[in-house]
Order: structure tokens, then sequence, then C-alpha cells
């Protein structure tokens, strides 16, 4: 008996080292993101349902935008399979020769918006500039852009601190329809700043710097992300703010120049894009989808839906960010607006 005994031993040695080799050759790519809530809320929405749906091992990297890509493509060893950036950087990425053509074979372009995507990127979640105010106040607030730029109200203002945005809210305030915005017309948007200077108390330079700036009560109202007004309301604080006239920009996912794994991207990029997917990121962080389908799928609730710029109730309200303009002509404006804002 003790043969045998030993012969099923050496088996079950065997079974368990061919287990062991399976798992070491599952395959595997790597997704570099933002890092922090984001990805966090990304790892559960998109990642796990992705690892499990196509059989691999995704893992995680962070990075701080398109710098690190054009370093990594111009090494000729890109370590990255899929990467998040900002849709400015999308379109210069793709200007530049950085990033593999999507294989639209694979990945659904139904439910996009055609100016949500282009021939090497694709946008994944969006986000919105919306205005703010709080409720309580003693005097007049601006409740939309027309009243904001109106420098006969005499309210405390903040601004975001680049021309990107800006120019856009000040143009919808002297009249400019949200599908009308580009090209912008630019000495109009900055005429119309000119008339509110005075007023702006602070020109923020990043999510949390606009949301305590409403936290300790230095402005009467301000431009602001809509996820950061949000998480204010929801705290208690006696704020509100609308989607109409909001400007929506988004984040998009690309794949390096070179990337290991080319084929696989696009798979996920896939899974990324799917309603399913689309939907569910919103359950863990206020960025809507972009995906139209994703509101079909009933994950997202009609009170929720409600609360988001890209659903079918608030999505005509808003005007859409041009990435593709704005990499024609940021460099111009960039210099004047520093200068606008410094004289």
């Amino acid at each position: 008996m003790k043969p045998i005994i030993k012969n099923v031993a050496m088996l079950t040695a065997s079974f368990s080292m061919l287990g062991g080799m399976h798992v070491q050759a599952a395959e595997s790519i790597t997704f570099a993101g933002w890092g922090g809530a984001l990805q966090d809320a990304e790892r559960e929405a998109y990642l796990k349902p992705a690892a499990k749906a196509l059989g691999i091992t995704i893992k995680e990297d962070n990075m701080d935008g398109l710098a690190a890509v054009r370093a990594q493509v111009m090494s000729g060893k890109p370590k990255w399979d899929v990467v998040e950036l900002g849709s400015n950087e999308c379109v210069m990425a793709e200007r530049e020769g950085l990033t593999e053509p999507l294989d639209y074979q694979i990945i659904s372009r139904d439910g996009v918006a055609d100016n949500l995507r282009g021939k090497n990127w694709i946008a994944s979640n969006a986000y919105s500039t919306v205005l703010a105010w709080y409720t309580d106040s003693t005097t007049k607030t601006p409740k939309n852009w027309k009243e904001f730029f109106d420098p006969t109200i005499k309210a405390q203002r903040a601004l975001y601190r680049q021309p990107f945005t800006t120019l856009e809210l000040a143009l919808m305030a002297d009249g400019v329809g949200p599908k009308d915005l580009y090209p912008l017309d630019v000495e109009r948007a900055f005429k119309v700043m000119e008339r509110i200077k005075p007023q702006v108390a602070n020109w923020w330079r990043s999510g949390s710097d606009s949301a305590q700036l409403l936290r300790s009560r230095e402005v009467d109202a301000l431009s602001i992300w809509a996820s950061r007004i949000d998480e204010l309301k929801k705290s208690g604080a006696p704020v509100d703010y609308t989607y109409d006239q909001a400007l929506l920009d988004f984040d998009c996912v690309v794949v390096p120049k070179g990337a290991p794994n080319k084929a696989l991207a696009m798979k996920l990029i896939a899974q990324i894009m799917s309603p399913e997917s689309q939907a569910k990121l919103v359950t863990f962080i206020p960025n809507p989808p972009i995906n139209s389908k994703a509101y079909d799928t009933g994950i997202i609730s009609p009170e929720m839906a409600a609360t988001l710029p890209t659903s079918p109730a608030n999505v005509g309200k808003v005007a859409f960010f041009d990435p593709i303009w704005w990499q024609a002509n940021q460099a111009e404006l960039q210099r004047r607006f520093d200068l606008f804002i410094q004289n």
C-alpha cells in the first residue's frame, strides 16, 4: 500500500505544481490612473469586473499625467497598457504619436457621442464645472452665469485659475449658447471677465482649494467641480448649485505606443466602456458615465440620475468642453490669461 500512497502523493504534488504554473502563466495587464478616490472607485467598478470577465490579472500603477507617458514611450519600453489622462492630454498624446489607435471592432462606440472619442482615445468618465452659492446669504448671490458676471451684484466670487473652462463660462454669461461656444470668441470673453475682475477674491488652483473657499465662507459664489459642491451639500452645508450651463469635461483612456499587451488593452477598454461598468462607477464616486446606455442598466437610480450632468434630464443643459480646439489655442491663451489675472 505504501507505494500507492507515495504515487498518489506524487501525483497530487504534480497537479499542484501545474496549477501554480497556470496561475503564473495567466495573462496580466497594467492600468495606470490618477490614484486617490477615483482610482479606488475604478478598481471596484472597472478593474475587478474586467479581470473576472477576461480571466486576467490587472495590475495597477499611478501616474501624474502626459509627461510620464511621454517618458515611457520615448524610452522604447513602456510598462503601462492602459492609461487614464485628462481630455487635453489625450488629444495632445495622439498628435505627438504617443498612443496606439483604438480598435473599435472590439471597443463599442454605442452610447458614446462622437465628440467624446478620437482615433486614439475615448472618454471614460465625466466631471462638470457648475455655479455654486450660499443659500443663507443675507445679500443677493448669483444663481446663473449672467448674474455671476454682472458687476452690479456685489458678491465675492472665485474662478478657476485656468483659461479653459473660465472663458467658456464668461461667454455663456454674455448670451452665447452652450452648443455655440466653439470656436471661442476670445476678445468677447476677456471683456466679460474684466467686468467682475475686482470682485474675484480668489483664482483657485485645485478642487480642494475651491471647496475650502466655501467652507470658510471666503466667497459667496464660485465656479466649482460638481463633485466637490455635491459633497458639501450632502454634509449639510447651506450651499446649492445648478447644472444649467454647466461645462462638462472628461478623463479618457489611451494605450501608450508600444504597450506590451496591446490586444488585451483593447479588451480592457471595452470593459471600461460597457454600460454596466460605466453605471457602477458613479455608485462609488460622483463622476457620471460617458456611455448614455449606463442609464438603461437599472444600476443608477432615478434619484441619482437627477444629480448627474450626463443623464437624459440634464445633458441638454450643459456645454461640452472641446479639447481639440484648446490644444490648438492653449499656449497663446495661457500666456494672456496669466497676465490678465496678475495685472
